[in-house]
């Protein structure tokens, strides 16, 4: 260390930590307590100095100053955490923020989902804001060094709590943002980029934006994964559905709270692409009982065993093994059958008190001619109105 230093005061020292010219040496100490200095690496390292710095300066004086200066310095400092061409993308590990990303995610129990299937767990997001500290990269070759503070101590380089960059102002958001948005840009094969400017994103109520940076980075994997994570699973079917991917599509709308109209749209699409059991199990949750009894009565046995576990799967539940009872299926698809029936014979008589209802309201056998014409009385049911209408008359 330079003999002028010796004789500084401890506010120029103070000073020049957080103007950056101070100190001048990083400190490797080797065997025997022998000290070797080695010169700041100024991109990677000294962000992380003046943080030290400048936080000794807002201990002593909370001046707003001094926060600008900060919150400027935490965004050269976020830079040296993530790939990007400033550093030579040395640190496409993300060792800083490999605990954060691990905090917040965690794998979805869904293996018939080809895609993405990290879920944030949104109060361990807020947590691991709150509580977890920033490291050095383990990339950067000074994170172990020390250095000499404005009391001539010796200290390790800090870590700064996360939560500093998740509460940056207005101007410096939108700047890690842009650099977020460049990491991703720069690193298409590296997911922690992505799943931290999610995170960052989630955090500032603007999850939109993501789907932004990932539709204009042409990022179909990443504009699958915005539908996956916010559980938009009519969006993540459409996408399934135009790339006729029929299995994951009958998951995901499987798992979908939709209207009776649109499983009924769903079980048409689907049997217009010859998807008979996947057609099936939609005309059933439509309660298009007739349609279904007929596809049901077409489809083998063999078939709706493998929509038995299909459905299993979709549930969570442990698929059921063909070889082990063959007979099970075989019962399995009798009681389908007939709880199918039992459903149409009810709609059939909903439907002939209702065409019953209206015909003593008329008293018109126009109505029931047509009605039974177009097929929505059987013959049963058209005669009996009849009667009904010729007692009526007498």
């Amino acid at each position: 260390m330079p003999k002028f230093q010796l004789f500084q005061k401890h506010r120029d020292r103070l000073a020049d930590g957080i103007g950056g010219t101070y100190p001048e040496f990083m400190v490797e100490t080797l065997r025997g307590k022998a000290e070797l200095k080695n010169p700041i690496n100024e991109s990677l390292t000294r962000p992380w100095l003046k943080h030290f710095f400048i936080a000794c300066a807002l201990r002593e004086k909370n001046r707003q100053d001094d926060i600008i200066i900060r919150d400027k310095n935490l965004l050269e400092l976020f830079k040296t955490t993530i790939p990007l061409s400033d550093n030579s993308f040395v640190e496409s590990t993300m060792s800083s923020w490999k605990m954060f990303i691990d905090s917040a995610f965690r794998e979805s129990d869904t293996p018939w989902y080809n895609g993405i299937r990290k879920t944030l767990v949104q109060e361990r997001l807020y947590s691991a804001i709150e509580q977890l500290e920033l490291e050095p990269p383990t990339s950067n070759p000074q994170n172990a060094c020390q250095f000499y503070d404005h009391e001539n101590e010796l200290r390790k380089v800090p870590r700064i709590p996360i939560k500093l960059l998740f509460s940056l102002p207005g101007n410096e958001k939108e700047a890690i943002l842009e650099i977020l948005r460049r990491a991703v840009n720069n690193n298409p094969h590296n997911l922690d980029v992505a799943l931290l400017a999610y995170c960052f994103l989630k955090a500032w109520d603007r999850p939109m934006d993501f789907l932004d940076i990932a539709r204009t980075e042409n990022r179909n994997d990443l504009e699958e994964w915005y539908y996956w994570v916010e559980n938009d699973l009519n969006s993540l079917g459409a996408l399934k559905r135009d790339a006729h991917d029929y299995t994951t599509s009958f998951f995901i709308y499987d798992r979908s709270q939709l209207s009776d109209a649109d499983y009924k749209e769903l079980a048409d699409w689907f049997l217009k692409e010859s998807e008979f059991k996947a057609a099936y199990h939609f005309y059933y949750k439509a309660k298009e009982y007739e349609t279904a009894l007929e596809l049901l009565q077409n489809i083998s046995v063999r078939e709706f065993g493998k929509l038995t576990n299909q459905r299993r799967i979709s549930r969570n539940e442990k698929p059921i093994d063909p070889l082990g009872d063959p007979s099970r299926f075989i019962s399995l698809y009798q009681e389908e059958i007939e709880t199918l029936r039992g459903f149409a014979r009810i709609r059939a008589a909903e439907r002939y008190r209702q065409v019953s209802v209206q015909a003593r309201q008329h008293f018109d056998r126009e109505t029931i001619e047509t009605k039974y014409a177009f097929g929505e009385l059987s013959e049963d049911e058209y005669n009996r109105l009849i009667r009904q209408l010729q007692e009526r008359k007498q």
